[in-house]
């Protein structure tokens, strides 16, 4: 019984200590694949994202947003402090440009604010978003895991823009070249094991959820570190993304998605 006790007891010392991890800064550039889908909707009138069949008949338009590969930058500092969150940070570009034959009008808007007064035909489109990830979390470390666990709110900086001809008139002007905005928050979590011959299994996830309107963002990946001499640990991390941002605006619904694999490098210093 004594022999259990003490070994329980190493173990609990074992999480503890591990817990409190030493003064870290992390640091990954890559790029990942934007698949781009997803609508916004009011009423009956609906526009999808991505190219989509179009038909003036039932207001049913599209974007024509094309998928694209665009960049992120994130940085991780963790600390031990007790208490005090660890902090990281990841900028995320979205940028996509399309065609499209028709997208319905009548004031339907994205997110709430970008709005398209009228059915539009032959259109030139370009929607960019700067996300900027501001994550707070803890770290926890028993033998066979790095484990996070906390709190962060994304905030989406948008512009569209739409260039084309009136449906009704014929006239030719740039009829959407709007700001828009949406902040997202979420709980996190994530769980990286231990290394196996430099290799390690990494899954995220973001979600929330408040009545209709949701935040999902997840993320698995496999991480291989270069153990070299010195205090720098270089690392290589491929995986796969999904993330969906849906959100209600009085009678508006914008759902957007994007999904698609990455590839980045990285260094812990």
């Amino acid at each position: 019984m004594k022999k259990i006790s003490f070994i329980l007891a190493s173990l609990v010392c074992g999480i503890s200590f591990a817990s409190a991890d030493f003064l870290s800064l992390s640091a990954g550039v890559g790029y990942e694949q934007q698949n781009i889908d997803g609508y916004v909707k009011v009423g009956n009138t609906i526009n999808y994202f991505a190219p989509h069949s179009v038909n003036p008949a039932t207001n049913t338009g599209s974007f024509g947003l094309k998928d694209k590969i665009n960049p992120y930058i994130w940085v991780k500092f963790i600390h031990p402090l007790p208490l005090i969150p660890n902090i990281k940070f990841q900028y995320t570009k979205y940028d996509s440009t399309g065609y499209s034959n028709y997208i319905a009008g009548g004031n339907i808007k994205i997110f709430g604010d970008a709005s398209i007064p009228l059915g539009i035909v032959n259109a030139s489109t370009t929607q960019t978003i700067n996300s900027y990830d501001l994550t707070f979390f803890y770290e926890f470390k028993p033998v066979v895991a790095d484990i996070e666990a906390g709190f962060g709110l994304d905030y989406w900086k948008g512009h569209t823009k739409i260039y084309g001809t009136a449906a009704n008139t014929g006239q030719k002007k740039t009829w959407v070249d709007s700001d828009w905005s949406v902040v997202l928050p979420y709980l996190y979590a994530h769980i990286e094991t231990m290394h196996l011959f430099g290799f390690s299994a990494i899954a995220d996830v973001k979600w929330a959820k408040a009545g209709d309107n949701h935040h999902y963002d997840y993320v698995g990946a496999l991480k291989y570190t270069i153990d070299i001499f010195g205090p720098v640990n270089p690392f290589i991390k491929v995986g796969y993304r999904y993330k969906e941002a849906y959100g209600v605006d009085g009678s508006d619904e914008t759902k957007l998605q994007y999904k698609g694999a990455f590839a980045e490098i990285g260094a812990r210093f």
